[in-house]
């Protein structure tokens, strides 16, 4: 298994079942091109265990063009943790009973640009617990033009647990199609960024999200929310609000159905005096608390065609609804499908309609409001705890030319994100191998012995890494932005 170490431009490495433990601290360089890409895959029908240290990330990976697929990662710190990665997929991982965070993408080193997240479970994890944590504090170390797509992540555990969280700086990035249950922190949490020629807004779209102990979407500003159904958030189903030097401009809050959210279904802080603000065709069922809270107005925000049940401070733009069954379905059931009769049919606004639906169904010229386009008697995936089937809509991930450099991060130092215990050595001159190794166990099943070599020769050792604290503490629950 030590081929890992060794891999070249145009490898394909084919791993069969069995269970790898790593020796300490783990470290793979994986320089694929576009022309010749790397592979790293389980074999087929098979899912290989790699094991790692308790106080050592279970791997840590550099490298571009890549694809890593297909295993079973378990303890550890950190589950996988990227440093200078670009141009990579990283898909059908099964993270869990890591000591911290199951996907990072944070050390003050760290880079991350193109780069896909899809299809991965990711759960039971401690520490502070995030599914995934990219980015760092103050932009310190960015994520850029990424796809985070159809994960399933759940149950996280530790202090904290965030489900998808992008920190501040991180830019151009989109947040689809996964399924967040049992977050503690917000399931989806994104910060502003510096504004500059070539980067885009984040989108967060067709996400569905279940229980967090606090809010489902947590954003700043520059982002598209749309399409996303979230139930039973145990504080706001969307907050917006400032947050390290960044103000709640160019927010767009579209087609979202929210249900059962403990103290509203929308909260809004800081957007007074702010621009480019728009709130439309979202069905907001809080009742028995709040569809929206404004806190402290919102002169310029723009609110169209909102069907909402709950109190309010804030009626411009809204629509009464009849009840949580006559609108939704069978919420009880998570089923939020409108039925006929619904008083979301036919009511949003086309002129901020978004293309198509939670499932991907294109919008007619009459859309419904809330993340659902009803065209029939009834959706075609029934909601459950799992993976989402992917719409067959999706665009595939915008790459830019393969020799830009990466995006610089913002040079303000980070004084809560701590830098790797010890830094990775430039990797030793690699000796060739075979364009496809199959790696084989030595007896089924290899037992924890079984390693993950460091290198074949003595001289390439990498230090071990220091127990990680990687994570900043942060502040208690419902006011979550400065951490």
């Amino acid at each position: 298994f030590d081929v890992l170490k060794k891999v070249k431009a145009s490898d394909k490495v084919i791993v069969h079942k069995g269970t790898y433990q790593t020796p300490g601290f783990y470290t793979v360089q994986w320089d694929g091109t576009a022309q010749q890409p790397i592979v790293i895959e389980a074999a087929a029908g098979e899912r290989p265990i790699i094991r790692g240290q308790t106080n050592q990330n279970v791997i840590n990976i550099n490298g571009s063009h890549f694809t890593f697929r297909g295993f079973e990662i378990t303890n550890g710190s950190h589950g996988l943790r990227l440093y200078k990665v670009d141009h990579a997929v990283i898909e059908d991982m099964k993270i869990h009973k890591t000591a911290s965070v199951g996907i990072s993408c944070n050390a003050s080193t760290s880079r991350c640009d193109v780069v896909t997240l899809r299809g991965n479970e990711i759960f039971d994890t401690a520490g502070h617990g995030e599914g995934m944590y990219l980015g760092c504090n103050n932009a310190a170390c960015v994520m850029s033009r990424s796809i985070i797509e159809g994960n399933y992540i759940h149950d996280l555990g530790g202090s904290q647990g965030d489900g998808i969280e992008l920190k501040t700086g991180s830019w151009g990035n989109v947040v689809r199609d996964n399924v967040i249950v049992n977050a503690k922190y917000p399931a989806i949490t994104l910060y502003g960024f510096q504004e500059a020629a070539g980067r885009t807004e984040n989108i967060i779209e067709r996400n569905f999200i279940y229980k967090t102990v606090d809010n489902g979407i947590q954003v700043v500003g520059q982002v598209i929310v749309r399409n996303n159904i979230i139930v039973n958030a145990g504080v706001y189903g969307i907050h917006s609000k400032a947050s390290q030097g960044f103000n709640p401009h160019s927010v767009k809050i579209l087609h979202n159905t929210i249900y059962k959210a403990k103290s509203a279904c929308l909260k809004t802080n800081n957007w007074s005096g702010q621009k480019d603000q728009l709130v439309a065709n979202n069905a907001f069922y809080c009742a028995g608390g709040q569809a929206l809270n404004i806190n402290g107005g919102a002169p310029a925000a723009q609110f169209f065609n909102n069907v909402i049940l709950g109190s309010s401070n804030y009626n411009k733009g809204t629509i009464k609804g009849q009840s949580d069954k006559a609108d939704l379905g069978d919420p009880a059931k998570n089923v939020f499908y409108p039925p006929a009769g619904s008083k979301l049919l036919d009511a949003a606004l086309a002129k901020y309609a978004t293309q198509d639906d939670f499932e991907g169904r294109v919008r007619g010229t009459k859309p419904d409001v809330g993340a659902y386009e009803r065209d029939g008697a009834k959706p075609n995936w029934a909601i459950k705890f799992g993976f989402k089937p992917a719409p067959q809509t999706n665009p595939q991930p915008t790459e830019q030319p393969t020799n830009e450099p990466l995006p610089e991060p913002v040079t303000e130092p980070d004084t809560q994100e701590p830098a790797p215990a010890e830094s990775v050595k430039e990797p030793e001159p690699k000796e060739p191998v075979s364009s496809e190794k199959v790696v084989e166990p030595k007896s089924e099943p290899i037992g924890p012995s079984e390693t993950l070599q460091e290198s074949v020769e003595e001289t390439t050792q990498l230090k071990e890494e220091k127990p990680t604290t990687d994570i900043p503490e942060r502040s208690t629950l419902s006011d979550k932005m400065e951490r």
